[in-house]
């Protein structure tokens, strides 16, 4: 079986610098742009269902999706981003001055940090990991699906995927609109690619 993880485009949001989790941000024109080149390279994909977070934006992708593929959309909720609670919509240094002691606790041990009123990297994992194996579950192994989620929610299956502690959660990077691949089958789960843009024309990388 093969998954292709999508993240979404770019959003207002993303382009001020300032966090978003599950506040339901939609794609600005860029991210529009961005979805549709996607699109046009999963035409070749040859996937049979699409999987995505119900949130706004990444909603814009699969809808983009279906319209080239003709791929039936299902929505779900273990894709979501982390959970931000009270950091919604704060960018780095307003998290710095006014939330002193989740940044530096965030800055280097991620993993112990729940975001106030919000959830903590283990908790995004193990939900986001468990929607990998639901779909596992309801696919066999010849089958190839996408999988559209957000930056931190990729990163933790990527990382349940290779054995990668929280702990080390900062020493990886994903870019807007790229794609991970893995491989899943009797022998395991492998990662194919990881953080792929060449889909995507220079001026929307």
């Amino acid at each position: 079986m093969k998954f292709f993880l999508v993240r979404h485009g770019e959003t207002e949001w993303n382009k001020l610098g300032r966090f978003q989790g599950h506040e339901d941000i939609k794609l600005n024109e860029r991210g529009l742009a961005q979805a549709r080149e996607t699109a046009q390279t999963a035409a070749g994909w040859g996937h049979s269902a699409i999987y995505a977070s119900p949130l706004t934006r990444t909603m814009q992708v699969a809808e983009e999706m279906a319209k080239v593929t003709q791929v039936p959309v299902w929505q779900r909720p273990g894709l979501k981003e982390l959970g931000l609670g009270d950091l919604e919509g704060v960018t780095g240094e307003e998290m710095r001055l006014n939330f002193p002691e989740v940044f530096s606790t965030w800055r280097s041990s991620p993993e112990k940090v729940f975001m106030p009123n919000g959830e903590s990297l283990l908790q995004l994992r193990d939900r986001s990991w468990q929607s990998i194996l639901d779909i596992e579950d309801e696919h066999s192994q010849v089958d190839s699906v996408v999988v559209i989620s957000h930056n931190f929610a990729i990163r933790t299956i990527v990382g349940e995927l290779l054995g990668v502690p929280l702990e080390n959660f900062h020493r990886m990077s994903l870019s807007l609109a790229s794609v991970c691949t893995f491989e899943s089958d009797d022998r395991g789960r492998r990662l194919t690619s990881y953080n792929n843009t060449g889909h995507l024309s220079p001026e929307n990388r």
